[in-house]
């Protein structure tokens, strides 16, 4: 049976669909199967699907399935995907709290500033009232930063779940992104890639699915 994960974030420009491309980039690395729903209407993750197609052919591990809201319940249901990974819009509209409630983890990407953060926690409603597990993943994190420290505090005092890695504001995320790929495929030996890694490592746990790459 898949397990489904949504992203989800009410703020536009958190970094949604870069992580959701990073994500299935790391697991089809690790020898996972992802199958891939894009609920925004920007199609950002589709077109980003295209361009890997493209350079890639079709692939045995990824693919893209283009369903409505309300039937990405039923298509996750009926994947034989290791992972379903579903994007959404920048909204908590009926659209998103459908695929909310399709989940098994809902990821959120939060850049570390106080308008992020309270830009976010509709989305942390949403969430509980859902019933579903939550985990929060801070992206475009700066190397030093007071105010990054004093955000990270507020999170704990919100108790929000949060993963254990951190996304950097790297430069081989965008680069992938135009070229359909991701940080583990173009700079495979660079902080990035390893950023990307690592969270896999932390979806697939949360999966209960063992790594198989080194």
């Amino acid at each position: 049976m898949s397990f489904v994960v949504t992203i989800a974030q009410r703020k536009g420009g958190a970094g949604k669909t870069t992580l959701a491309c990073q994500l299935v980039s790391a697991l089809v690395a690790d020898g996972r199967s992802v199958l891939a729903v894009d609920l925004d209407e920007q199609k950002s993750f589709s077109l980003w699907a295209t361009l890997r197609r493209q350079r890639l052919g079709d692939e045995e591990l990824f693919s893209l399935e283009n369903v409505s809201s309300l039937s990405v319940g039923m298509a996750a249901r009926r994947a034989e995907a290791d992972i379903v990974l579903v994007d959404t819009a920048p909204t908590i509209d009926a659209a998103v709290q459908r695929a909310i409630r399709a989940a098994d983890l809902v990821v959120t990407p939060l850049q570390l500033s106080p308008i992020d953060l309270a830009a976010s926690l509709p989305t942390a409603r949403a969430i509980g009232e859902a019933g579903r597990q939550s985990l929060f993943i801070v992206n475009r994190a700066p190397p030093r930063a007071r105010i990054a420290d004093e955000i990270r505090a507020q999170i704990a005092k919100h108790r929000l779940p949060l993963a254990r890695t951190e996304f950097g504001n790297r430069a081989a995320f965008a680069e992938s992104m135009a070229a359909g790929a991701g940080a583990v495929e173009v700079a495979p030996s660079g902080l990035a890639a390893a950023e990307a890694r690592a969270f896999a490592g932390e979806i697939l746990q949360r999966a209960g699915l063992a790594r198989r790459a080194a």
